[in-house]
């Protein structure tokens, strides 16, 4: 119970850390942000604050940091070591990607004068916004994958013999679809119209073919409106089974889009990094 408690509180935590970093710095550093790129040269803070200063490349070398730290949780998908649940680490994954997102931007003082830097703000904030989508979809997968037919099927066997196996039969009738592991997110986006009706098309057959079976008849009398309930749930169950494995696919798809992505950043992280290291642009270690 405390180990539930903890993974549930985790995301709020590591949100407050993200929305504390942010007000800080916002703070620090408004009236300095506010002014237009010329005029920043006058303020009092500039040594500190523009992108080369001692707070600001401080922020870079921290972000490029969490960039290469974001990885550790493809490390830890591939079981190459079992610390943590991954539902923490999908957490942290998050929390790294985001905020090293907001230490470039504050970094960058909110302007973005260099074509290495357009790249690496630009692909940046790719990553984020697919990597947000991504959650988006993995919190849906979750939800889906929580309700399925054979539950719902043998509760009904135990009350109504023989119709748990007909509910079985209707959903089986109507396989959805099941894309190969590797296709591509353009072919998963293609097959959603044919996922949507999958789902609806099953959904009637369990429900018409369990109605019309002369044992559903002889189960309400004898059992009762409990038993129409079951079979309304068991073809929601049916419908949601489709709706999870297209989810899945597109899951699947996306996170490799995704990572590509991811890839791309952390060069172009990597080059703008050692393009400043090699002019000088060191931090303390100068």
């Amino acid at each position: 119970m405390r180990h539930g408690l903890r993974i549930r509180l985790a995301p709020v935590f590591l949100f407050l850390v993200l929305a504390t970093v942010g007000a800080y710095l916002l703070w620090r550093g408004l009236s300095f942000y506010a002014l237009a790129v010329d005029a920043r040269v006058d303020h009092p803070d500039f040594q500190l604050l523009r992108p080369s200063g001692l707070l600001g490349n401080g922020l870079g070398y921290a972000g490029a940091l969490l960039v290469f730290l974001n990885l550790l949780y493809l490390v830890r998908r591939r079981q190459i070591f079992t610390m943590g649940s991954m539902r923490l680490w999908l957490d942290l994954h998050t929390f790294t990607g985001l905020l090293a997102a907001e230490l470039a931007a504050f970094h960058s003082a909110f302007q973005l004068r260099t074509p290495i830097a357009r790249l690496t703000g630009l692909g940046l904030g790719i990553v984020v916004v697919t990597g947000i989508i991504g959650r988006s979809i993995h919190a849906l997968v979750g939800r889906a994958s929580t309700r399925r037919v054979l539950p719902i099927a043998d509760e009904l066997e135990e009350q109504a013999p023989g119709l748990g196996a007909v509910v079985l039969t209707a959903a089986e009738a109507c396989a959805p679809t099941i894309l190969p592991a590797n296709a591509s997110h353009l072919r998963c986006l293609l097959t959603l119209p044919r996922w949507r009706r999958e789902a609806r098309d099953r959904r009637e057959a369990v429900l018409l073919l369990t109605r019309v079976s002369p044992l559903y008849a002889e189960a309400v009398r004898r059992v009762g409106p409990a038993i129409d309930v079951l079979v309304a749930r068991a073809a929601a169950a049916a419908a949601a089974e489709v709706r999870s494995i297209s989810r899945s696919a597109l899951l699947r798809s996306w996170r490799s889009l995704h990572r590509l992505f991811a890839i791309l950043v952390l060069l172009a992280v990597a080059v703008h990094a050692g393009v400043a290291w090699h002019f000088g642009y060191r931090w303390i270690f100068d």
